[in-house]
């Protein structure tokens, strides 16, 4: 499982006092930016995230005082610390009014700089997972959806604020782990919840049935269009629609999407009149949509009026927390569907589990379970139901062979093989095979080895 680096914002107007910084943490493991003015700080956070920010106190466009309480309201839980030429107790005091945590003088002592960050950044950790909790604790999560890991509270923590508003969301990830989920979950927390919720796959609808599939058509607008026929917006209005696979919607279309999403409003096809339904439109993709605008597949004006609001999911093989606790509930409800009596997983399943890459996520796992439920003969799913990586696969192989054969076959091979390794000192041997020497000559006799 990846470890996300800590995020730290430095904003010095020296360039190198930054660089000493910036050098120094980047070697301890944190991921920094630098900015040397108010301005520019401002812009790049509004633009990333940051856990800390260390701050000069004196900038050539304001102050860190007033450029923190300018951060704090974009992040409340932003961490800080600031750095001054000018220590006194009244700038402290200002600065602790404004939510400095501490005050370093400089030259900074780098130590004692790591040594606050990362106590400062494992208190944001916590009261980010504090908030999501209780966040997670208001809502009504569907049992597919589980928050155990700090980026699935993360996730609930951003939804639980969206889901009241109409804002539009653009939700990321790989295939199968679970965005139609989360899109409705933002539809339950909305105003809207008693209202359709219509999804649409867009990359399994043909080009030429999309425009009218979404936006409906009139009498004659194409052979067989005999009456008027309303599109998916206008059947959800008052509620939401989920455009999923939007990295696949067509370029023709996608002008008429942009002006539907600019002004609410659209023509059906083949109509003159202008339609205009209350709708709010969440979307997905599996695909890299920014390649995709840098390329030109996709319409840069189109991709920022989707990308609102980002909620992008990790996959699977990022959240061991959420793998196991979601694998124990799959493990439950197939166990009752199938009438198998199957309590859990042997260790050596949960092992691999956590080794395994699980590339179609939960949809992938859910079915693996529910396969080694129905193979299962034992009350514990043996690990040999669990999949394994390919570059795993070789070793376990190897491994089953080794298995058909006497111990004794084995562990004389594994002693010749120790021997040849060490140029047949016995002594060494017996060192790295952990025995006694006077065991390892006795192992030697009775398997009729013989050494110079």
């Amino acid at each position: 499982m990846k470890t996300q680096k800590s995020k730290i914002l430095i904003v010095d107007d020296e360039p190198s006092q930054r660089e000493l910084l910036a050098g120094f943490l980047n070697k301890k493991g944190f991921a920094t930016k630098c900015a040397g003015s108010v301005a520019e700080a401002i812009e790049i956070f509004e633009n990333e995230g940051f856990d800390t920010a260390v701050l000069d106190l004196k900038l050539p466009d304001g102050d860190g005082i007033e450029l923190l309480k300018k951060l704090r309201a974009i992040d409340p839980d932003l961490g800080a610390i600031f750095l001054t030429a000018y220590a006194s107790i009244s700038f402290a005091v200002e600065g602790i009014r404004a939510g400095a945590e501490e005050f370093l003088e400089k030259p900074v002592e780098l130590s004692q700089l790591e040594i606050l960050l990362r106590k400062l950044t494992d208190h944001r950790k916590i009261v980010i997972e504090n908030h999501a909790l209780l966040e997670t604790s208001a809502m009504n999560l569907p049992s597919e959806i589980i928050a155990e890991s700090l980026q699935m509270k993360e996730i609930i923590n951003i939804v639980a604020r969206v889901a009241p508003t109409d804002a539009i969301v653009l939700i990321t990830g790989e295939s199968g782990t679970g965005k139609e989920l989360v899109a409705r979950l933002l539809h339950s927390g909305s105003n809207r919840s008693q209202k359709p919720f219509v999804p649409i796959n867009c990359a399994a609808i043909p080009e030429t049935l999309l425009e009218s599939e979404l936006f409906g058509y009139e009498p004659g607008a194409f052979t067989g269009a005999r009456k008027r026929q309303s599109g998916k917006f206008e059947m959800a209005s008052g509620g939401t629609v989920f455009l999923d696979e939007i990295g696949d919607f067509p370029a023709l279309l996608q002008a008429k999407l942009l002006r539907f999403l600019e002004d609410g409003t659209f023509y059906r096809l083949g109509g003159t009149e202008l339609v205009s339904p209350d709708v709010r439109i969440i979307s997905a993709t599996n695909r890299n949509i920014e390649k995709m605008v840098k390329s030109g597949t996709f319409r840069e004006d189109l991709y920022y009026r989707l990308n609102l609001i980002r909620i992008h999911i990790a996959p699977l093989r990022e959240r061991s927390a959420d793998l196991l606790k979601l694998a124990k509930i799959f493990l439950n409800n197939f166990a009752k569907k199938h009438n198998k009596n199957i309590v859990g997983f042997t260790e050596d399943a949960r092992n691999r589990f956590l080794r395994y890459d699980w590339f179609g996520n939960v949809r992938e796992l859910k079915n693996v379970i529910e396969r080694a439920v129905i193979l299962s003969r034992n009350e514990y799913i043996p690990a040999n139901l669990i999949p394994v990586n390919d570059e795993d696969s070789q070793e376990t192989i190897t491994v089953r062979k080794l298995d058909l054969r006497k111990l004794a076959d084995i562990e004389r091979e594994h002693i010749l093989a120790i021997l040849r390794y060490c140029n047949d000192n016995q002594t060494e041997a017996a060192k790295i095979l952990g025995i006694h020497r006077n065991t390892l000559r006795n192992k030697l006799k009775e398997y009729g080895i013989e050494t110079e």
